[in-house]
């Protein structure tokens, strides 16, 4: 009795399913990932005993419910714009004032709104 070996052919690798994980982990980063550019807000902080004895020309306070400037109420929309008015009129350094109520998205908000005017911008803590 003759048995013969079995004779092994090379397959041909697929590349169908190589190209379908390619794919697929193409979509997952490109679907996790955000494009979007954060932006840098310069803020000075204070040191205890530093305190340079310049008074603010703007004073921002942020409380819960409201914003003000200068002691008017004001839509954190309308900052930017009465900022640079006020920059016409000479002001250089303006301080945001934070309630303890105060939500740290508003003052972002604010903050972001003062970024955009060319003026000086410190954060201090409210006592109220």
């Amino acid at each position: 009795m003759h048995i013969e070996a079995p004779r092994f052919e090379r397959r041909r690798l697929a590349l169908t399913p190589l190209i379908d994980i390619i794919f697929l982990l193409l979509l997952f980063f490109m679907l996790s990932s955000t494009f979007s550019r954060f932006t840098e807000v310069p803020v000075q902080g204070g040191v205890a005993g530093a305190g340079r004895g310049e008074r603010p020309d703007v004073l921002i306070s942020v409380s819960s419910g409201s914003v003000r400037l200068n002691g008017v109420e004001i839509a954190v929309e309308g900052i930017h714009g009465r900022l640079e008015e006020l920059i016409r009129l000479g002001a250089e350094r303006a301080m945001i004032t934070v309630g303890g109520d105060a939500t740290s998205q508003t003052l972002v908000d604010v903050l972001d709104a003062a970024s955009g005017a060319n003026i000086e911008v410190s954060v201090a803590r409210s006592n109220q």
